[in-house]
């Protein structure tokens, strides 16, 4: 009995699908459970005669048709197979013995699943040094998947090694023919919508001979880029993980790939500097840089430099101010002049910058959906009284919405916890402040409730810094209080599942750069103004999330304030 096909779309590559179909061969499957279906789209070179001539011990049937492309192809295969499943492979992929057994197995034991095999490259000995990069780069994506580091999603199914209840392949329409690439990803999506689940199979493993050098696996990074904007235009929530991470990373690669998309230097060039270079994990790091580039070059030949191109490569910079003075009080790291302040809130319009609250950011991360280009979102951590007196009018007069995070059990009182610096002894705003400003564009998030560094305390102390401030500043205030900032921004794995278990949406670090929709939720980044700061320093932290050259500044200020803390505890 036919239990499953396969189904493997074809065209010119009679040598290629020949190792594949020698490959099935050998499978520790039952050959009488499964049929192998090639569907010849057009193919003019041997393809036909080797196909007539291939001594299978498995069903074999050949469809042919008019070269109309690989999803025509695969949807073909779908229509003619008799399995109640299908399995796609591609006609370079070479199964090991086990990946027939270990889709079927993946079949019968989740219903309604999308299965994903691995796939490995297998590189020619005289390949060039980018397409061993790429290779690596192909074994860490499935090596992360195998570590169950993040949870298969449709960005994960290729068609080269997938499987799938025929019954639902038909019910969702089967592949999109009008697409020539990202085709498996969009009707995975769709299978996603229909109800199916995805599980990923790393025994079920393939393995693709890959002859590809530089210049084909660059115009493929390209063409990758076209694609997921083509997918996103076709679907707003289909926004994938590379379209949505332009300024992820360092603000040193975020600067590269800025310059090289306005210099547009030509890849082949990036390309011959990579070569000389001896170190494993730079070459990596520069290939990494090259494909990204040539991914966006992609992109920005479909949109150019419209709206949408400024959303995608934009990023929203979180900025971290703590208090607000008069003239008459020195500035310092944590305190900033309120003309200062003033001043930085008209850039931000003048700049072109839109001030979202950090509710509004969280929408539009739980909806997949973009924020506005030229995002800002201001944040204040502690609570200073200053922030009422000098802050708030000054955000009130620029409509500007702001997070406040406050220091639950100490409000109405001063800062306690900071006995040497600069804010050790300040007042905090009271009751009567907080609950004026609330529902006039300002939220307030929790701070814990007497401001420790979480990782020093016990579990259950941790717990209750944690607990506690929401609690009190809900029954305070008669709103949910959705976002945390870790004090000294000292946190772990477990300090990140209280936060959640204790029902918070967000919680911010200190950890700079730029946030985009993939950036976790529980560690959004944040870039800290320092009331010294000079405008082209400001405008930095806008423009990359971070000021690396003044980074130890803050480094310095934060480990002594952290150390004086640290041996008080002790």
């Amino acid at each position: 009995m036919i239990e499953l096909s396969i189904i493997i779309p074809t065209y010119n590559r009679a040598k290629r699908l020949w190792n594949c179909l020698q490959a099935l061969t050998h499978q520790t499957q039952s050959s009488d459970t499964f049929e192998v279906i090639v569907v010849v789209d057009g193919s003019t070179d041997e393809t036909v005669e080797m196909l007539k001539s291939f001594a299978a011990p498995y069903l074999l049937r050949m469809v042919r048709q008019s070269n109309n492309g690989q999803p025509s192809a695969l949807n073909r295969g779908i229509r003619e197979a008799d399995g109640r499943y299908c399995l796609f492979i591609d006609d370079d992929i070479a199964a090991t013995p086990q990946l027939v057994a270990e889709h079927l197995q993946a079949q019968h034991q989740y219903p309604n699943t999308v299965a994903i095999g691995q796939i490995t490259l297998a590189t020619p000995s005289d390949a060039d040094w980018y397409a061993n990069a790429f290779a690596q780069g192909w074994r860490d994506h499935y090596d992360l998947l195998s570590q169950e580091a993040y949870g298969p999603t449709w960005e994960d199914c290729y068609s080269g090694n997938m499987s799938a209840p025929r019954e639902v392949l038909l019910a969702c329409g089967g592949f999109a023919e009008e697409m020539m690439r990202g085709f498996d990803l969009e009707f995975a999506n769709r299978l996603e919508k229909q109800g199916c689940s995805f599980v990923y199979v790393p025994n079920a493993l393939g393995c693709q001979d890959e002859q590809k050098g530089f210049w084909e696996l660059s115009q493929d990074a390209e063409k990758s880029g076209k694609a997921d904007v083509m997918l996103f235009q076709k679907d707003r929530r289909m926004l994938s993980q590379a379209l949505a991470s332009f300024p992820q990373g360092s603000w040193r690669k975020l600067l590269l790939h800025r310059l090289l998309l306005k210099l547009h230097i030509p890849p082949g060039f990036l390309e011959l500097i990579g070569r000389p270079i001896k170190n494993p994990a730079r070459k990596y790091s520069w290939f990494s840089a090259i494909q990204k580039y040539c991914y966006w070059r992609g992109v920005r030949q479909v949109i150019g430099t419209t709206g949408l191109w400024q959303q995608l490569i934009s990023g929203t910079p979180i900025l971290m101010y703590h208090a607000i003075c008069l003239p008459h009080e020195p500035a310092g790291p944590f305190v900033m002049r309120a003309s200062h302040f003033a001043k930085q809130m008209t850039w931000l319009k003048r700049l072109g910058y839109h001030p979202i609250s950090l509710t509004q950011f969280l929408i539009c991360k739980r909806d997949n959906q973009l924020p506005p280009a030229r995002s800002v979102v201001i944040t204040f951590d502690d609570g200073y009284a200053d922030n009422y007196t000098y802050a708030f009018p000054i955000l009130h007069q620029y409509d500007i919405p702001g997070t406040i995070f406050l220091v639950s059990d100490l409000i109405g009182s001063t800062n306690n916890w900071d006995h040497e610096g600069q804010l050790g002894g300040r007042p905090l705003m009271s009751w009567s402040q907080i609950r004026d400003m609330h529902g006039q564009g300002i939220h307030f998030g929790a701070h814990s409730r007497t401001h420790p560094a979480l990782t020093a305390i016990s579990s259950l102390q941790a717990e209750s810094e944690i607990i506690g401030s929401r609690k009190l500043l809900e029954s305070k205030l008669g709103v949910p209080v959705n976002f945390f900032a870790y004090p000294y921004g000292e946190y772990d794995p477990s300090i990140q599942a209280m936060v959640q278990d204790a029902g918070f949406m967000a919680s911010c670090t200190i950890n700079t750069g730029l946030n985009t929709l993939i950036t976790p939720t529980l560690l959004l980044r944040r870039a800290e103004v320092q009331g010294t700061d000079s405008f082209i320093r400001f405008w930095l932290v806008l423009w990359m999330g971070d000021g690396e050259a003044f980074w130890w500044r803050r480094s310095k200020n934060y480990s002594g304030r952290m150390g004086r803390i640290q041996s008080a505890e002790n």
